[in-house]
């Protein structure tokens, strides 16, 4: 079976260039695999009839099918023969062959019950605009068996059966059920097509979308990596993680986010993973690279599936020079602390004192004030110290030492 499949395969290409009309891929397939399996379990029955006839003493009309189905097969596997040509041929045969059981077996047989067969397989495989082509074809069929039966062109099963009045009557019935099997076919292939291209445009925006963030990842200047959530090994890193962290792609992917963590932190490492497996995170690590060197990272993380895996994708930015600007941030602050503590101790407590003696020496003008003045020499001495410290400070230098 295996054999003969390639062989038909080859007879039948998937090929989608053709002369006459074009036709979807699934359509070919559902052609090719019923000639494959369905045809040689229905020519037992042809060939059945055959044997029949021989015993009945009837010779022509039994090689005549015989001939047909030759012929049928002969068109299958004829390689030279277009696809569309030899689709339009092997219905035209199949037909025939329905045509010739319904004629010479009668209405007991299983022509009509074929017709109807053929009826839907021809509506399926051809293109949508050809969905009510078989109906045509079974209304000339049985306009031919009626003229058959009405001049009695010759001797058959269906005229000794029927009248040309109840032939009419059988064949509306044959024909109704076929539009209405063609009608519910046609409805239910154009729903199928519609969904189709649905979703192939659905799939192209997908693949589009993939293509877009695949891109964003791969290129984004910011180091990114994909690392499995059960067992912290890498999946993907971009370039940017690869030129942060010193490792390339094949050791980022043999290693385990473990290595890219300080000792000291795995045990935080394995506090987060226990509870953060099913929700995003985001906060400051601390991350090494490959030469043991530290920096601080802000890490944005979501919870992704590849291939059916559960992961986690992580943006880790260097913060460096955030974390450096904040610490001179916070020491510039604590300078202005210690300038506030200055002005309000060292500046204040001179200055009271040098506006305290000049009160007095105002109040007493005449007294002999030499010890106020020496007072008054040593705050204003404190106070200028206390004005080149904050200055010093300010400065960022560290304050004077008191003499």
């Amino acid at each position: 079976m295996n054999k003969y499949r390639k062989t038909f395969l080859y007879v039948i290409p998937a090929d989608h260039q053709f002369r006459l009309f074009r036709i979807s891929p699934w359509k070919l397939n559902l052609f090719r695999d019923t000639l494959m399996y369905c045809l040689p379990l229905g020519m037992i029955s042809v060939l059945l009839f055959v044997v029949n006839e021989f015993v009945n003493g009837k010779v022509f009309f039994p090689v005549f099918i015989v001939v047909v189905i030759i012929s049928l097969m002969g068109f299958v596997v004829n390689r030279k023969i277009k696809l569309d040509y030899k689709m339009v041929i092997v219905v035209a045969l199949l037909y025939l062959i329905a045509t010739i059981y319904l004629l010479f077996v009668g209405p007991d047989g299983p022509g009509a019950l074929y017709l109807l067969i053929i009826t839907f397989f021809t509506a399926m495989i051809f293109p949508t605009k050809a969905t009510y082509v078989p109906l045509v074809v079974n209304m000339v069929i049985c306009v031919l068996i009626g003229l058959i039966i009405q001049f009695k062109i010759f001797p058959n099963a269906l005229s000794d059966a029927y009248n040309l009045t109840l032939w009419i009557a059988y064949s509306w019935n044959f024909i109704f059920v076929s539009f209405v099997s063609v009608f519910m076919i046609s409805t239910i292939l154009n729903g199928f097509e519609k969904t189709r291209t649905k979703e192939a445009m659905l799939v192209k925006k997908l693949d589009a979308s993939e293509r877009y963030y695949r891109n964003l990842f791969d290129a984004n200047p910011v180091p990114m990596y994909i690392f499995e959530l059960t067992s912290g090994n890498f999946l993907k890193v971009n370039e940017a993680a690869v030129k942060k962290y010193g490792y390339t792609q094949e050791e980022f992917l043999a290693m385990n986010i473990t290595k890219i963590r300080p000792a000291s932190e795995i045990s935080k490492l394995m506090d987060i993973f226990s509870t953060i497996k099913t929700r995003e995170y985001s906060g400051i690590l601390t991350h090494m690279d490959k030469n043991g060197k530290v920096f601080p990272v802000e890490i944005d993380t979501t919870i992704v599936n590849i291939e059916g895996i559960d992961a986690r994708l992580v943006l880790a930015t260097d913060v460096s020079k955030r974390m450096n600007y904040v610490r001179m941030i916070e020491k510039q602050n604590q300078d202005l602390k210690d300038i506030a503590w200055i002005q309000s101790h060292k500046v204040r407590a001179p200055l009271t004192n040098i506006m305290s003696l000049t009160e007095m020496m105002l109040q007493q003008p005449h007294a002999d004030h030499i010890d106020l003045l020496y007072m008054l020499k040593d705050s204003t001495a404190k106070l200028n110290e206390s004005i080149a410290s904050i200055v010093h400070q300010a400065e960022g230098q560290q304050p004077l030492p008191p003499e």
